[in-house]
């Protein structure tokens, strides 16, 4: 960690001029990777003066940034390329969990390769959207992460945690989108099911409403911080992750973390303590003290170590030394 502190230490001494699209949304990171170069001393400005164009998301893509300064370094990262959004019958998409998706299967990445091919650099955030990304559209890219919130370990007393209405404590969390039909919401009721823990044991936090559990909609950073310390897991058994944030906000906070290991991301981030996505063997896992052990003493060894590489500081300097070898 020492290197890579002193790496940015280096960077601050570039005052580069940095011109930052993405959506602006609760769930997406460029205002946080915006707070980052600000942090290493970089200056947030308009596309005609910038040195780096950047951009975190495909909807922010422009083929008109070369007119508009054709000095600037363009940088186009890729957040994933949805397999439950892709034709089977057009790619291979055998590595994936197969889910129905009633949003339509029209993600092509050729669309995308012709996109990408407007730029200088591409970034991704995880090694299997670089292997997406090379095998789909034979393109190569360089691996940034993307940036997880504020949150940390707070070793809570019971009187501090969140309750249910009943004044019991939550055993477990769910944080995302849980009508996204990647997301698997169902393989989360149906573990409690299994389990015979009531549906009041399970908070929800995002945008949807799965009606299943205490749904508490969108809540402030510091609410969302308090959730994790306050519960023992966190389910996130997504078909396709990419990156992960809640899973990886939750090792942060070294909440036990449910993830299932038919997703090639388990490996890179939670190898080890991944989970069959069938409920009846999540439910044999919560039961079983050699799993629960296990998964304790990853959170423990890996939270600090997940805090620094998943910061913002950290991706916005991973983007100036990938610009740098340019």
């Amino acid at each position: 960690m020492q290197s890579t502190i002193s790496q940015f230490q280096k960077l601050k001494q570039f005052k580069m001029n940095i011109y930052c699209a993405g959506t602006e949304h609760y769930i997406n990171q460029i205002d946080r990777i915006k707070k980052g170069f600000i942090d290493l001393g970089c200056i947030i400005t308009n596309i005609e003066n910038a040195d780096i164009i950047y951009c975190n998301d495909q909807s922010s893509y422009d083929p008109n940034f070369r007119k508009k300064n054709p000095k600037a370094k363009i940088i186009y990262n890729v957040l994933d390329l949805p397999p439950h959004s892709m034709d089977g019958s057009k790619y291979d998409i055998s590595r994936y969990a197969y889910i129905d998706n009633w949003h339509g299967r029209d993600f092509d990445p050729l669309d995308l390769k012709r996109q990408l091919g407007d730029c200088d650099l591409i970034t991704c955030i995880c090694k299997e959207v670089q292997w997406q990304i090379l095998n789909w559209c034979g393109l190569e890219s360089s691996v940034i992460y993307n940036p997880i919130k504020e949150v940390s370990y707070l070793n809570l007393d019971d009187k501090d945690k969140i309750k249910n209405q009943n004044g019991e404590n939550y055993k477990y969390l769910y944080v995302g989108r849980a009508n996204d039909p990647n997301k698997r919401f169902n393989i989360v009721a149906e573990t409690l099911i299994k389990l015979g823990d009531p549906a009041q044991s399970l908070a929800v936090v995002g945008s949807e409403n799965p009606r299943f559990g205490d749904y508490y909609g969108i809540v402030s950073d510091e609410i969302l911080n308090i959730f994790y310390n306050s519960v023992e897991y966190l389910f996130f058994p997504s078909a396709f992750k990419s990156v992960g944030l809640p899973a990886l906000e939750s090792i942060v906070t070294k909440t036990k973390t449910i993830v299932c290991d038919d997703d090639p991301t388990s490996e890179e981030f939670w190898s080890g303590i991944s989970v069959p996505s069938c409920p009846d063997k999540i439910a044999a896992s919560i039961n079983n003290p050699v799993w629960n052990k296990n998964c304790k003493d990853f959170v423990d060894k890996y939270s600090d170590q997940y805090k620094h590489n998943f910061s913002r500081v950290a991706v916005a300097g991973n983007i100036l030394s990938e610009y740098h070898k340019l």
